[in-house]
């Protein structure tokens, strides 16, 4: 039976230690901005999410409405935060509205309070082994393999999809472990075989249940990155196809129940390091617990 994994638990305890942590320092008060250009249904269930794991981890998130605004006021919008000393992070909501770039938008934001860590200072920095803020998806995913998998020294790890989000920063954070690292992408010939070789798989990609039995290897750990709309299903699945690796892998993570929560807990937890930084405090990024 391939072990499905849900991470909700382990989110609350790794925030639970990043509460307790920023209350050792009582006049610590981390604050995240969350900045949304829609008012659809998907951005405003995922700013609730957030709110709820931050509350979690003695964040505070303050969501800036910013619908129909144009680039040049989304961007002072966001300056304006930038240089607000009670903001200790920026979370901009993407995709953007019409007409809005996302490079200007993510030129406005200061480096230090780029908590998504996709500012180029702070993801070279990540790429350099040397990271201040750590990359949120990446680090997500990568929590989530050494909990399934534990030291992944030695293992050959095989990403699926080289974005500048998630692929290259994961694998800059998986080389730091010691992994062996394949990144295939679009124009990689016959991906499959490159799949089969894997002993932890990361599937970042976005594509409904891409990944079935003929890419992986009997008990290859599974770590699902990717997320798609399914409208005859009426819900999100991920890039695994569950139903066909069942009994061949050895786990797979959750859909949307698994790298996500991982994911929103670095970005808390990089809020509460810009803050330590701001108030020359020292700052440990919490760790999950061991599976049993």
């Amino acid at each position: 039976m391939t072990t499905i994994l849900h991470t909700s638990d382990l989110a609350e305890h790794y925030l639970g230690t990043l509460k307790a942590q920023i209350g050792s320092h009582p006049g610590t008060k981390p604050a995240l901005a969350v900045i949304t250009g829609s008012s659809e249904a998907g951005p405003q269930a995922y700013i609730r999410r957030i709110a709820a794991l931050g509350a979690l981890g003695g964040i505070t998130i303050q969501t800036v409405e910013a619908t129909g605004q144009d680039e040049n006021t989304f961007c002072q919008t966001v300056r304006e935060l930038g240089v607000n000393p009670r903001i200790d992070g920026i979370l901009v909501l993407f995709p953007l509205p019409e007409g809005i770039l996302r490079d200007v938008v993510l030129a406005a934001i200061p480096a230090e309070k780029d908590v998504d860590c996709l500012h180029p200072l702070n993801l070279g920095k990540a790429t350099a082994g040397t990271p201040g803020f750590q990359p949120c998806t990446a680090t997500g995913a990568l929590m989530a393999a050494e909990y399934l998998a534990g030291d992944l020294r030695g293992k050959n790890c095989v990403i699926i999809g080289s974005s500048a989000v998630v692929g290259r920063p994961l694998a800059m954070c998986l080389l730091d472990r010691g992994a062996t690292v394949s990144v295939v992408h679009i124009d990689t010939q016959d991906i499959t075989s490159h799949c089969r070789n894997a002993d932890v798989l990361f599937s970042a990609v976005g594509k409904a249940r891409l990944v079935n039995s003929a890419w992986i290897k009997p008990g290859a750990i599974l770590i699902d990155i990717g997320i798609s709309y399914c409208p005859a299903e009426r819900r999100v699945v991920g890039d695994v196809d569950l139903e066909t690796v069942d009994h061949i892998a050895s786990a797979v993570t959750a859909v949307p129940d698994g790298v996500g929560p991982l994911t929103t807990c670095t970005l808390l937890a990089n809020t509460a390091k810009s803050a330590f930084d701001r108030m020359g405090l020292s700052f440990t990024f919490p760790t999950l617990p061991r599976q049993v």
